[in-house]
């Protein structure tokens, strides 16, 4: 799921993923691509309602928990930086989520697919909610599998 948001982010640029250790699979495909990665994680000791990377950054990029999911929301729109997160699709029918986003940018980059992160196919589809990444407010992308069966890949971050 890292890898379609790649195109639409300015090459050399630096991202700053919140949610991530150096074993995530956002930090080894973006440093891959060429990407400079700040990553920070609770386990660390920085969590990001309360901390913000000394160095300068030009995108927030992560996976959040899905608990905190508003909570994420109100933080990036205070950071005031282009983001995108991977957060359920159904959100959008969450009152509190729909109220948050009145008046406020929002461009979606909705897959195809219900992506996996156990390899077994997901119940709801995962898409990046964004900020000044995307071009227009909604962008369809075509993933070619869903991480399921032999394409599964899991995550670095697993304990």
């Amino acid at each position: 799921m890292v890898y379609p948001i790649i195109e639409y982010l300015q090459k050399g640029s630096t991202i700053w993923c919140p949610f991530d250790t150096e074993n995530s699979e956002f930090v080894k495909v973006f440093t891959a691509a060429g990407f400079n990665v700040i990553h920070s994680h609770i386990w660390e000791g920085k969590d990001f309602f309360n901390y913000e990377p000394s160095k300068p950054y030009d995108y927030i990029i992560s996976n959040p928990p899905f608990t905190v999911k508003l909570d994420v929301l109100r933080r990036l729109y205070k950071l005031n930086k282009p983001f995108a997160m991977i957060l359920g699709l159904p959100i959008l029918n969450y009152q509190e989520i729909g109220e948050f986003i009145l008046g406020k940018n929002l461009e979606l980059l909705i897959f195809d697919k219900k992506v996996s992160f156990d390899g077994n196919t997901a119940s709801f589809n995962c898409s990046y909610f964004c900020n000044g990444i995307l071009s227009k407010g909604i962008t369809f992308y075509h993933l070619p599998h869903n991480n399921t069966g032999k394409n599964f890949i899991p995550s670095g971050m697993a304990a």
